[in-house]
């Protein structure tokens, strides 16, 4: 089996080293995130990748070049228990794949929701919304995800095909979700919006307030709205499924 140790933290970064070692073995390929490369090295670890924005493509790449097998995939900005090693330990030798789900709270499921409808309506199929940090993939399946893309290993796949480990609420599940930063693309809704205030602004000083016209800038602002949503769902599945941020 192989692990694909994702450095995005260097936090305990020998312990969990160790931890993942003395329970899946020594064969470990380090990709590491590009900031952090330098200090990597100071442990004493080689670097196999590095990556900036492009996780996804930098491991399916490192994979290609290597004998398919089983694969582990851990990031180390992941917290790790013993009691979610151990679970994780007895569950891959199914012979299916492992995922790790966090909690999510009332607020993230409704975001949810709305983002797996993007998801769904641009690819035919929903999000998973397990932790892309810690997730076994046999060598069947990854043989798949290499004629098509990597990043596929988060869209949902059929229950007989899938084990699910569940957080319970805590840092562990917060530190399993990956987090969104501010992106260009939350640019374009806020300038939307700016013009629009502006619009109305010139609007309300040089006409005469009609329920056309507050209907129309209600509209406008509505829409905005919806792009936004839209911005920020691509932002977020980026994030997700390629960018590993």
């Amino acid at each position: 089996m192989k692990i694909i140790f994702v450095v995005d933290s260097i936090s305990d970064i020998n312990k969990k080293v160790d931890a993942l070692s003395s329970r899946f073995g020594n064969n470990i390929c380090f990709v590491v995130k590009a900031p952090l490369a330098e200090l990597f090295k100071t442990f004493g670890y080689t670097c196999n990748a590095i990556y900036s924005n492009n996780l996804s493509l930098t491991i399916h790449m490192l994979l290609l070049k290597a004998e398919i097998e089983d694969v582990l995939v851990y990031y180390s900005s992941l917290i790790l228990s013993e009691k979610l090693l151990n679970d994780f330990a007895s569950k891959i030798y199914s012979g299916k794949i492992v995922n790790v789900v966090p909690k999510y709270n009332a607020w993230e499921n409704m975001c949810n929701s709305a983002y797996d409808t993007y998801v769904k309506t641009i690819f035919k199929i929903g999000d998973s919304f397990a932790s892309p940090k810690l997730q076994f993939l046999p060598a069947s399946f990854v043989t798949e995800l290499l004629t098509s893309h990597f990043a596929n290993r988060m869209f949902s796949l059929p229950a007989s095909a899938v084990t699910n480990i569940y957080l319970d609420k805590g840092e562990q599940s917060n530190s399993a979700k990956i987090k969104t930063k501010f992106s260009k693309f939350h640019l374009i809704p806020i300038i939307a919006m700016l013009t629009i205030t502006l619009a109305l602004i010139m609007c309300l000083a040089f006409f005469k307030v009609s329920f056309a016209l507050v209907f129309a800038f209600v509209l406008l602002y509505l829409l905005d709205l919806i792009l936004f949503i839209i911005f920020q769902c691509k932002v977020y599945f980026d994030a997700r499924f390629l960018k590993g941020t």
